[in-house]
């Protein structure tokens, strides 16, 4: 793609990603994302600015000829994932861009939609190697944060361990999670469950280490029976 189908995609994007999000509000306890977090074992007081409700979000669905089929509104658990820029260089301040959201698509009762694939991202606003769900404010997190791959998984490390967690979207984009300005301590939490978190995991700590952070690889057991409030578990590891 030519560099300006490039910023024409973004742009086409950008556009989408500020209407879905315009669309959808706030989660409350007694919606389908707030009934699917607290299935995934959350029980937050107040939810993070970086996710939101959508009521009823169309499902569209490549078909094995390559034409798209819409299966059905579903309401949707929207989670912005943003990069910090500079528009006035690295000594100004940054300003956080969105650059997707992730769509997980629902039923009523807080499981996942009967789709075949019922977590998305959309497409980029621009580049978006680094991209986080910042679930809590960067000031929050100055001294010391954790990473993970997931929201639900997150957002139970964060209750459990009481330290801000960001969170990516898949394993792999672990080894490219940025972390805000003035941090010094980051926790690298894996999932026992997920074997292709090790080597991503590695990867960022071994980049957070060279700018001089304290890094801490962390273990976590999420096991997790639905109905029954289990606290994750962690294991500090080597890398």
């Amino acid at each position: 793609m030519s560099a300006a189908g490039a910023r024409h995609a973004y742009e086409v994007n950008r556009a989408r990603i500020a209407s879905l999000w315009a669309e959808a509000r706030p989660v409350s306890a007694d919606d389908a994302a707030g009934r699917y977090l607290a299935r995934s074992g959350v029980a937050l007081g107040a939810w993070p600015q970086a996710l939101r409700l959508h009521p009823a979000l169309d499902y569209w669905h490549m078909q094995a000829d390559r034409k798209p089929v819409c299966l059905g509104r579903f309401p949707a658990l929207l989670a912005l994932f943003e990069v910090d820029t500079y528009p006035r260089g690295l000594q100004g301040a940054p300003v956080p861009h969105a650059v997707a959201l992730q769509r997980i698509y629902l039923a009523a009762d807080g499981s996942l939609a009967p789709v075949p694939a019922p977590i998305k991202l959309t497409g980029k606003a621009g580049p978006a190697l680094g991209a986080c769900a910042r679930l809590a404010h960067a000031v929050s997190a100055s001294r010391v944060m954790g990473m993970a791959v997931g929201i639900a998984t997150a957002l139970r490390i964060a209750q459990a361990a009481r330290m801000p967690v960001w969170a990516v979207p898949e394993a792999s984009l672990l080894a490219h999670a940025r972390w805000p300005r003035g941090l010094r301590s980051l926790h690298v939490f894996i999932d026992v469950r997920e074997p292709a978190q090790w080597q991503p995991a590695a990867e960022l700590a071994r980049k957070a280490s060279a700018c001089g952070l304290q890094v801490f690889p962390m273990v976590a057991d999420m096991a997790h029976a639905e109905g029954v409030h289990t606290v994750p578990q962690f294991t500090a590891t080597r890398l």
